[in-house]
């Protein structure tokens, strides 16, 4: 394949809702080249596999996805990009053409690759900077993911993210408020703001979230505002103030946990015991209305005994989320839990998970039946066959009859069926 000739691109994403906007900077930054998208790998000229590395099954997932890539289409020019775009995480026989690891300038050197193939620039190309290259869509989803931040040097030790995603940094509130415009102007009904420690915004810099936040929802139309993961010790009175002032920004709060062991919790190195967990949770259900709590909870961590699992498995029970997503532990290379004594036995380990997770089913059956015989508004976000999926304002599965004119809509149901993957009911418009 001659460069000069190359014309059609894919881009295959894989992990969290940074690397869903970071596949949006890759789109349009590929389109500035005059590439024309493809959703056919043996199709594209160009492949970028953007890849995450914040588990090892993730991992592996990332060198099976470019290993397929590389079969469906071996002329393809295959760049992988991402949290396991390293030799390390990422090993493979037949090496991809170039890899851009994550950090403050990738999609700089990103830009900087494609150069080098030699493909007319349209326009906007030069001076490219990673963080203030904002977006102008998000596919053809409903909601829209908004980042207004990167990096992170918390130190958990089991993460190996702040070695990837190196030091913290933030996008200008004016670029995010112009950003945000954009894609309100678009059509997108809710905008989810993300980062991969978002409630490190404006650290160091005599900002913060809140302000973020109040600059977000004086744009004029704005839907939804919907908030990504939350540490604990980030939930400030300053930002529940915000939060409860607007009835923009949805009730439902993703605060990682990660485990209910205070022992567990120190050998982490979270930053907080259970106790300094459950006072953010009671200060905002006393600040906000009935919200969600979803979270993340790792099982197996190294050290982990049956108490210190009962510990959490209780307290998780205490704090009664509306999900949970439970991870087995897997251990990261270069990180201090992968050196720590007293590994989990794996089969312990999944039985932990196993039991967690039930207990997880139990508290959203619990969460969702409140809801039952009452009216939510749900956004819906796909139709097929006449049937409605969208989320609650309370980040609430839904599903229910629906138009097609009424995509992209917030609709009014009255809840007839609960169960503990979501809700359904009747349309009411």
């Amino acid at each position: 394949m001659t460069t000069n000739n190359l014309q059609t691109y894919l881009v295959n994403v894989l992990g969290c809702k940074v690397n869903q906007y970071d596949a949006q900077q890759i789109e349009q930054l590929l389109e500035r080249y005059g590439l024309n998208k493809t959703e056919q790998s043996d199709h594209a000229d160009i492949i970028v596999v953007h890849t995450c590395g914040v588990t090892a099954a993730a991992a592996q997932k990332s060198r099976q996805t470019i290993r397929k890539m590389q079969r469906n289409n071996p002329l393809a020019h295959v760049i992988v990009t991402g949290c396991a775009a390293t030799d390390e995480l990422t090993h493979i026989d037949q090496d991809p053409v170039f890899r851009v690891p994550a950090g403050s300038d990738w999609l700089q050197r990103l830009a900087e690759q494609l150069d080098s193939l030699a493909m007319p620039k349209q326009h906007g190309v030069d001076g490219i900077e990673t963080d203030t290259f904002t977006i102008s869509r998000f596919g053809d989803h409903t909601r829209a993911f908004l980042k207004v931040q990167d990096g992170c040097d918390i130190g958990c030790s089991f993460c190996i993210i702040p070695q990837l995603r190196k030091e913290p940094r933030d996008k200008a509130i004016e670029d995010a408020v112009r950003e945000a415009t954009a894609l309100t102007e678009a059509g997108y009904r809710e905008i989810v703001v993300t980062g991969v420690s978002v409630g490190l915004y404006g650290r160091g810099r005599g900002s913060s979230l809140a302000e973020m936040l109040r600059n977000l929802v004086e744009i004029p139309d704005i839907g939804r505002i919907r908030l990504s993961s939350l540490h604990p010790g980030e939930l400030t009175d300053e930002l529940l103030e915000v939060w409860s002032g607007s009835p923009r920004i949805m009730p439902h709060l993703h605060l990682s946990l990660q485990s209910g062991s205070d022992a567990v919790l120190h050998a982490m190195r979270r930053g907080y015991t259970a106790a300094e967990y459950y006072d953010a949770v009671e200060r905002a259900r006393t600040a906000l209305d009935n919200p969600a709590f979803t979270t993340d909870v790792i099982v197996g961590f190294p050290g982990e005994t049956d108490t210190y699992f009962d510990e959490s498995y209780a307290f998780c029970k205490k704090v009664g989320f509306s999900q949970m997503h439970v991870f087995t532990y897997s251990p990261r290379p270069k990180t201090m839990a992968a050196k720590m004594a007293n590994q989990i036995n794996g089969a312990l380990a999944m039985e932990r998970s196993e039991r967690l997770r039930e207990l997880g089913e139990q508290m959203a059956l619990e969460y969702h039946n409140q809801f039952l015989n009452s009216e939510v508004d749900v956004l819906v976000e796909r139709i097929k066959e006449g049937k409605a999926t969208g989320y609650s304002r309370h980040y609430i599965p839904a599903e229910f009859q629906c138009s097609e004119d009424q995509q992209g809509k917030v609709v009014p149901i009255h809840v007839t069926e609960t169960t503990a993957t979501g809700i359904s009911g009747m349309n009411r418009l």
